[in-house]
């Protein structure tokens, strides 16, 4: 089983190696000194050393002692100035020359100048007063500023290198959570029963895992059960269109007969009331069929063309009603996500109820607009205003009134449009204009960049 913890104890555990780490560093920092002098790659303060400068010494015997020591030379003749030996850079030879007339050490910058003599040479001596390197061309380069230097980037790589390992652990169980909330309950996700080595975060998972459990549960007893209404409606609308067909049958065998013109008439009721009911199933059915699909929402919808397919359907059922039809396209995007056969049929149900309702010079409009993160489809109509019982109302399911509006209707289209818009995450709106009546088909707006 793996060991567990709480957030706590691993936000102590990435302190801890922090503070290992910088500690490693500075000791790390303190040594490399030593073992630099030790290697005779670094010039220290106060390194002491014994040159033998006797009356008989000669040059050869002062330049073998010097070459053992590290630090940069001159050997000068006393009596005429004359340089005999010595390891120096040419710019400082100034320096040195300085020392030799004056016969008195000198300070330059973090440089001592010292002199040693007997009664026939002189010698200059370059002693750094801070750490210095050996090699003249890192002699650039303040051992002292490289070493805070290499502190201060040794200690961010170890912040940073723990606080990121503290991040990545934090960010894979957080990815873990996200993936099982934005999948519970999906019948095509299988979720992985898995753990973290975080207690909290493991509370978290197991909490998930019950919820989506019970959810899928409750969403599985829902797709029965609306499985079981489609089935319903579907032997209701079989059960009811055989005697229909029979009836519309002898109707028409009534039809060929000789009748008088109060029979005619009856049998044109009869044949339109049929013509409803078969109207009514339909739409039963298409709304059954809304409840149980498992559609795909995230079509990517062409704007152009999804426009001009509805305004050809449209045109014929708007001819039919006599009315004046104006389609405006005000949307900036091309492409959108949805599902095209429902948004559709959504679309012409509520054109078809604003074209059945509009009165005086009939006249009916879509324009398509969107707002922010919505899409907008506004169908205004010049018919008479919404109630305020069909304001709050209209777009359930079987709402009816009989005070113009909806009389001829049976309160299935609103609702199918409805859910329509709840399916694309966002709602169905009827509003009162100054003129007319209007209805918004609201879906939020997934833009696709092409």
């Amino acid at each position: 089983m793996t060991k567990t913890y709480s957030i706590r104890y691993r936000v102590g555990i990435t302190v801890g190696e922090i503070l290992i780490g910088i500690a490693i560093l500075v000791i790390s920092l303190l040594i490399i000194p030593y073992l630099l002098v030790f290697t005779k790659q670094l010039n220290i303060h106060g390194t002491s050393f014994d040159i033998v400068l006797g009356d008989k010494v000669s040059t050869e015997e002062i330049t073998k002692q010097m070459d053992t020591l590290t630090f940069d030379y001159v050997l000068f003749n006393r009596k005429n100035g004359e340089v005999l030996n010595g390891n120096y850079q040419k710019t400082e030879l100034s320096y040195y020359e300085t020392v030799f007339e004056d016969k008195k050490p000198i300070n330059v910058g973090t440089i001592d100048y010292k002199a040693y003599s007997n009664d026939q040479i002189l010698l200059v001596v370059r002693q750094p007063t801070l750490p210095e390197f050996v090699n003249p061309s890192l002699r650039k380069v303040s051992f002292n500023t490289l070493s805070i230097i290499l502190f201060i980037v040794g200690t961010l790589s170890i912040v940073f290198i723990s606080v990121t390992k503290l991040l990545r652990e934090f960010a894979h169980d957080f990815r873990l959570i996200q993936k099982i909330s934005l999948n519970m309950g999906s019948r095509d996700y299988k979720i992985e029963r898995s753990t973290t080595k975080i207690s909290e975060f493991n509370d978290i998972l197991a909490m998930l895992y019950q919820k989506d459990d019970e959810l899928t549960i409750l969403l599985e007893a829902e797709r029965a059960e609306k499985k079981d209404l489609s089935f319903q409606v579907a032997a209701l609308s079989h059960d009811i269109r055989t005697p229909l067909t029979v009836l519309k049958g002898n109707l028409e065998l009534l039809e060929m007969t000789d009748l008088s013109n109060q029979q005619i008439s009856f049998i044109g009721s009869i044949n339109h009331s049929v013509s409803v009911f078969e109207k009514y199933f339909n739409s039963m059915i298409t709304y059954s069929r809304l409840l149980i699909e498992e559609r795909d929402y995230q079509e990517v919808i062409e704007v152009t063309e999804f426009m001009s397919g509805l305004q050809i359907e449209i045109q014929e059922i708007m001819h039919t009603e006599q009315v004046d039809f104006d389609m405006k396209n005000n949307l900036r995007i091309t492409h959108f996500k949805g599902n095209r056969f429902n948004l559709e049929r959504a679309l012409i149900n509520i054109l078809v109820n604003a074209a059945q309702h509009a009165t005086d010079v009939k006249q009916v409009s879509l324009t398509a607009k969107e707002e922010q993160d919505q899409l907008i489809f506004e169908i205004w109509n010049s018919g008479s205003k919404f109630s305020k019982q069909a304001l709050n109302g209209a777009n359930k399911l079987f709402f009816t009134e009989d005070n113009g509006r909806s009389s001829k209707h049976y309160g299935i289209g609103l609702s199918f449009a409805q859910g329509v818009a709840v399916r694309h995450q966002g709602k169905l709106q009827l509003l009162n204009p100054l003129k007319g009546a209007q209805v918004n088909l609201i879906i939020r707006k997934y833009e696709i960049l092409l």
